[in-house]
């Protein structure tokens, strides 16, 4: 299986092999029997692995399933770097972190760490970014932001069946009023041409938030690529005029204004000023977008729109967005033109599939990586007391 461009190590084939490798045994000594247990290639987890009960949930630290373990994520040292437009440094920030057996217990951190190194230009980054983030699952597998920070990585990278194991794993877990998932899902049927499953998921959603406009317009999507493109238009419209009587902002704009002392006018700033440090990143000039639509600025909103499609103009939402601003300004003709070009570019949006063969791990890699979530030294020194204490 590869990841983003890569490689994810092999499975093991030959234990007795592997055992009686000399390099493999001086990882032994050093690491001790832990080390050994878990420095083998490892391979993204089949669905099958991850136990999905909601009896589990009762016994995970109750901040795995608050969305502030995802804020926590953001305010490490490797992703606000990456945030900052500071690669180079973020990677380094990563791999150090990477190597701190104490942050290696936290998972916030080990999320942290994946989540930066899977964004790298190199291989071997990419590739220890993975086994970070699935060790962190292994960990933690009822954990419901875990389980959705996983989705979403995979996703990233290219793996659209394995994203798509996780969703339908996270819904298990997912009372049905949290419809962030589930809305996440559909998305990705979408894209990857179940869009029956899409309709469906989405009238689901919408039987919890009927007046929801951001599922109204992704449904009108849905019954377009589906075929009936007349019907499609019609739902999308009718989202985009929910939207504008709606005096409240959007879930993910208000996240945004929350960040910036409640004020929209700085949240646009501090986007704008992401989008100057990285000017390559359409995911931040779609999120300029939103929050220009939002406060009805419809002219700066085209113009960011027209200047992102210069540079990636296959990017379906770039088109929807555009046909909301379109139809917001009375343009219904031009609109439909570009909900035309969105939901025939949606099938094509699929992540692209993952390179072969790009890094293979080193005994040298999967031994460090062995070492550095074993537990710190204090804590293995506590743990070698604890039967003296008790005698």
């Amino acid at each position: 299986m590869a990841v983003n461009g890569q490689e994810l190590p092999p499975e093991r084939k030959n234990l007795v092999r592997e055992l009686l490798c000399p390099q493999l045994l001086a990882a032994i000594v050093a690491g001790g029997l832990f080390a050994f247990t878990i420095a083998v290639p490892v391979k993204l987890p089949d669905a099958n692995s991850v136990q999905v009960t909601k009896k589990g949930i009762e016994t995970v630290d109750p901040l795995l399933n608050s969305p502030e373990i995802l804020e926590k994520v953001k305010e490490k040292e490797p992703w606000v770097l990456y945030e900052k437009g500071q690669t180079k440094e973020a990677m380094a920030a990563a791999w150090k972190a990477a190597k701190d057996n104490k942050k290696r217990q936290d998972a916030a951190w080990n999320m942290a760490i994946g989540n930066t190194l899977i964004r790298s230009d190199n291989a071997k980054d990419r590739w220890k970014g993975y086994v970070v983030l699935e060790k962190t699952i292994l960990n933690h597998p009822t954990s419901q932001y875990v389980v959705l920070n996983y989705a979403r990585q995979l996703y990233y990278g290219g793996f659209v069946e394995k994203a798509e194991e996780q969703y339908e794993n996270l819904l298990k877990l997912a009372k049905p009023e949290w419809i962030e998932p589930r809305i996440e899902l559909a998305n990705l049927y979408l894209v990857d041409e179940k869009t029956s499953r899409a309709i469906e998921v989405f009238n689901q959603v919408l039987e919890q938030k009927p007046e929801d406009p951001r599922i109204t317009k992704r449904l009108g999507l849905a019954i377009a690529v589906n075929g009936k493109k007349e019907k499609g238009f019609e739902t999308f419209v009718r989202g985009c005029a929910l939207e504008s009587d709606n005096l409240d902002y959007p879930p993910e704009i208000k996240e945004l204004i929350e960040k910036n002392a409640g004020l929209i006018e700085s949240a646009i700033s501090d986007v704008r000023q992401k989008v100057e440090n990285r000017p390559e990143d359409i995911d931040l000039r779609v999120t300029l977008a939103k929050l220009l639509i939002a406060v009805n600025r419809l002219p700066e909103a085209r113009k960011n729109l027209k200047d992102a499609l210069k540079k990636r103009e296959s990017v379906p939402e770039l088109h929807e967005l555009m046909s909301e601003v379109l139809f917001r300004e009375h343009n219904r003709e031009e609109a439909l033109g570009e909900f035309s070009s969105a939901t025939s570019l949606l099938p094509l949006s699929r992540p692209a599939a993952p390179a072969e063969d790009a890094y293979a791990p080193t005994i040298e890699d999967t031994s460090e990586e062995a070492e550095s979530v074993a537990p710190p030294p204090e804590e293995k020194k506590a743990e070698g007391e604890k039967p003296a204490a008790e005698a």
